[in-house]
């Protein structure tokens, strides 16, 4: 039964990835994103603390814990790992500008495909990374989407505009779907102690790596506030205070969650950021 929760969340995980990034490109002009890439300042400083200091805070507290394999290596992997489609929702929640939260995913995917391979090998004995194996997915459930929605939103903007609220629900309820049915599907290893160590060690580690994010804003409100959630976003371990955090950095004290995205559709639509 729990394996059958599991291929339920995988396959969720799977239809989240694709309709959240299709759902940016229906909502995003490629001129806006093309803009915020020219921000190269701030998304360097995001690649060194997402690529480099997360990293060496993790290695860190797993020495200092003396947490064992395999948790030790599932922690290492996923703080070299960033750039996780949350970053979409959580820059929505926060009522930052969308096409800056997605400048910024792209960047840290991309940037992924680069450092993983240099730095798993090095951080985990044993291991060996194929770069193939780590782009194809990227390529195929992120860029792909993305670049297609952003084609509709240029091309055929009514029907970008009549099909983005709709995708954006299904992106939504897939999202917390998935996460109930991971819940589900990992009951029996919730016993295991050593799990919960993890887990800890997991949350400490990411709070601190959302305030060292912060910092990378250097006084920019909007810059530190997706660094923030930029950086301590990895997986769904953070989610839920992540979502959090991110209503207290916005305007809304509640988590809108079949709320659809709204940036650049026809008839003016904008989200309250524009307002700022």
């Amino acid at each position: 039964m729990f394996e059958f929760f599991q291929s339920l969340a995988s396959t969720l995980t799977t239809l989240f990835i694709l309709t959240s990034m299709f759902n940016v490109g229906l909502t995003q002009h490629p001129a806006r994103i093309a803009k915020h890439l020219r921000d190269w300042q701030f998304l360097t400083r995001m690649v060194v603390a997402n690529f480099l200091v997360v990293p060496g805070v993790m290695l860190l507290f797993i020495i200092i814990t003396g947490i064992g394999a395999p948790y030790s290596a599932a922690l290492i992997l996923f703080a070299c790992a960033a750039g996780a489609p949350l970053l979409i929702k959580l820059t929505q929640e926060s009522d930052n500008d969308i096409a800056a939260g997605a400048t910024v995913q792209m960047v840290l995917m991309v940037s992924t495909v680069g450092f993983l391979p240099f730095l798993l090998p090095r951080l985990i004995d044993g291991i060996e990374v194929d770069v193939w194996q780590i782009a194809q997915p990227l390529l195929l459930q992120m860029i792909l989407p993305l670049a297609l929605g952003m084609v509709c939103h240029v091309g055929v903007e009514k029907l970008a505009a009549t099909m983005q609220p709709w995708v954006a629900k299904i992106s939504n309820l897939a999202l917390y779907g998935l996460l109930i049915f991971t819940i589900i599907g990992y009951l029996p290893e919730m016993a295991d102690v050593d799990l919960w160590i993890a887990i800890i060690i997991g949350v400490v580690v990411l709070l601190i790596a959302f305030y060292m994010g912060y910092g990378t804003g250097q006084g920019n409100t909007n810059h530190a506030q997706l660094g923030a959630l930029a950086t301590a976003q990895r997986n769904t371990l953070m989610m839920f205070v992540l979502l959090k955090l991110a209503t207290r950095l916005g305007n809304d004290s509640a988590i809108a969650f079949l709320e659809p995205l709204e940036a650049d559709m026809p008839g003016g639509i904008t989200r309250p950021y524009a307002q700022k």
